[in-house]
């Protein structure tokens, strides 16, 4: 994936603009307390350097040696955070079974296709809707 092609399938999934930067061509117009991507020349190659600038100061700072890997990655945080936030937002959580938490959140899906091929990103989302972890290890098995 390109940078253009990531600044595309966030815009698909409904990302805002001013969420993230990206080298200074697609997303926010600075990076100021948002995910951003920076491209800068490195010894060999160019490298790929992905961060959360707060306050002036990068945090969370990754180096990558190409392009694709760096999208992915910021892909994956973004759509992971957005999903976050909608689960937060889910109203009587607790009370719901966990088939009626996946469905509300939007995650049956994806849920029925890493259960057995991604165990570790089925218990992120079962711990995402704060399901328990003895739950979590009985759905997984």
């Amino acid at each position: 994936m390109t940078i253009l092609e990531l600044h595309t399938k966030l815009k698909s999934v409904g990302i805002n603009d001013n969420q993230y930067f990206l080298h200074g061509l697609y997303g926010s117009a600075d990076d100021n307390e948002k995910l951003s991507l920076t491209i800068k020349k490195g010894k060999f190659t160019l490298e790929y350097e992905t961060y959360f600038k707060e306050r002036g100061e990068k945090h969370s700072v990754r180096t990558f040696y190409s392009e694709e890997e760096a999208c992915e990655y910021i892909y994956k945080k973004l759509t992971n955070e957005q999903t976050y936030t909608r689960i937060q937002n889910i109203e009587g959580l607790s009370g719901m079974t966990v088939n009626e938490r996946l469905y509300v959140s939007g995650l049956m899906d994806e849920f029925d296709k890493v259960k057995t091929t991604n165990k570790s990103r089925a218990k992120e989302i079962l711990r995402w809707l704060r399901v328990d972890e003895p739950s979590i290890e009985m759905i997984i098995k």
